[in-house]
C-alpha cells in the first residue's frame, strides 16, 4: 500500500507544531528553578549587605566622671586635632587618640559632626 507523500507531510506539519509547545514548557519548567534560586540567592545577599553593621559600636559609653571632659565634634574636627587641643607634652597624640577611641567604643578613626566624645583624664 502506497501512502500519498502529502500524507506523511501533514503528520509531520502536525507533530511540529506540538512539540514547540512542549519544548518552551519543558525549557520554562528547567529554567524557573535556576531563576528562582538566583533570584533568592540575590535577596539574601542583598539584605546581608544591609543587615552588616558599622564599625561603630552599638552601645554607648558610660557616662563621663568628673575627670572626664565632654567635646561635641564639629564639622571639620579629626580626632587628632581634638586630641591635640587636650594633649599635654608628656603624651604622644597618637596615645591619646588610642585613649580617646577606646573610651568612647570606636572601632575606627572615624567621627561625625554633633557626635559627642568623652575626652578621658590622661
Amino acid at each position: 500500500m502506497i501512502m500519498n507523500p502529502s500524507f506523511y507531510k501533514s503528520i509531520h506539519e502536525q507533530h511540529e507544531n506540538k512539540a514547540v509547545p512542549n519544548r518552551i514548557g519543558r525549557f520554562v519548567k528547567r529554567n524557573s528553578v535556576k531563576a528562582i534560586v538566583c533570584f533568592v540567592f540575590f535577596i539574601l545577599l542583598f539584605t546581608s549587605f544591609l543587615m552588616m553593621g558599622t564599625d561603630a559600636s552599638g552601645k554607648d559609653p558610660a557616662t563621663a566622671s568628673n575627670e572626664e571632659q565632654v567635646v561635641i565634634v564639629h564639622s571639620g574636627d579629626t580626632l587628632w586635632a581634638i586630641a591635640k587641643r587636650f594633649s599635654d607634652s608628656k603624651h604622644d597624640i597618637r596615645y591619646i587618640i588610642y585613649k580617646i577611641k577606646d573610651r568612647n567604643e570606636l572601632n575606627t578613626s572615624e567621627i561625625n559632626p554633633g557626635q559627642m566624645l568623652i575626652i578621658p583624664s590622661i
